[in-house]
């Protein structure tokens, strides 16, 4: 893997990098960041101190400044640039360490809004999965709007099919919820469970040890091949796509919050301005008013 081996290559090129690596990580899981939160900051940490061959502390203003601006340029993507800030931030606070400006650029909100996928083009994307492994995966990534990383950590013990309910441990923050379970995505998880018998992990790449967190991007990528969506889909999408849906069937947001674990509901509201409403569907635009449209 890419990460690890750059995370490899510091504890062994960079001086007082390992002891320094192994106690900021300890620090992180003690703060309960997520899995993937501390496996990102680790490996930009990496890749900040291979390139200088030095510890934060040690690199100067203008290499920040540097080091930053070759990241634009390759027009790395916005998580990419966010985690490279925020980890080495991170790094000074953890360490009561004064963060130099250079350091520590502001990094402008984002307003794009997410890709969504319609409901014609789930239904076609589902339709199109080849066995019961693609169904379950990628159903369930749309049917309860779960992070990808939270569906590959999923045990087989975490679906509740008498109450309907998925018990998800440990997501975004280290927090536990439930979402719903769908009486349909039972059925096909129930078959594949039959066919597949998962020993711990829902999604095993042999026994007891979960697939590995490419997987799931693999397996959506083929079924796209098969399918003529056109737009830019990630695993990702499903869990707009679920929120947007959800939204255009009357669930309030403050229920859709709860099942996507957000910590704030104004995170949640962005699908307010995706989500066709009943005012939408209604909506002449101003050229059908002029040429009325024969039906």
């Amino acid at each position: 893997m890419k990460k690890d081996s750059s995370v490899s290559r510091a504890l062994k090129e960079v001086p007082l990098f390992a002891a320094r690596y192994e106690n900021f990580i300890k620090r992180l899981e003690n703060q309960s960041a997520s899995l993937s939160t501390i496996k990102n900051y680790g490996y930009n940490l990496a890749l900040i101190c291979l390139e200088y061959g030095r510890l934060p502390e040690a690199i100067t203003d203008d290499e920040y400044v540097e080091y930053y601006n070759k990241l634009l340029k390759r027009k790395s993507s916005g998580s990419h640039m966010l985690h490279a800030v925020y980890c080495v931030r991170k790094y000074f606070k953890v360490f009561g360490l004064v963060c130099p400006l250079s350091a520590n650029p502001s990094i402008p909100a984002k307003k794009t809004l997410p890709v969504v996928l319609s409901v014609p083009e789930v239904t076609s994307l589902l339709k199109s999965c080849v066995d019961l492994r693609e169904k379950a995966l990628l159903g369930l990534l749309y049917d309860t709007g779960m992070r990808k990383s939270e569906l590959l950590h999923l045990r087989t013990y975490d679906l509740d099919f008498s109450r309907a309910m998925i018990h998800i441990r440990e997501g975004k923050r280290r927090k536990d919820r439930y979402v719903p379970f769908s009486k349909n995505m039972q059925k096909i998880v129930a078959a594949y469970m039959h066919v597949y018998h998962p020993h711990e992990y829902l999604f095993e790449q042999e026994r007891s040890k979960p697939k590995g967190t490419n997987w799931p991007s693999k397996v959506l990528t083929a079924v796209l091949k098969r399918t003529d969506i056109a737009k830019h889909v990630s695993c990702h999408v499903l869990r707009h796509s679920y929120a947007t849906t959800l939204l255009e069937h009357g669930i309030d947001l403050k229920h859709i919050q709860q099942w996507l674990g957000h910590k704030r509901l104004e995170t949640t509201a962005i699908y307010l301005n995706i989500a066709k409403t009943s005012f939408d569907q209604r909506w002449i635009g101003p050229t059908d008013l002029i040429f009325p449209v024969k039906q």
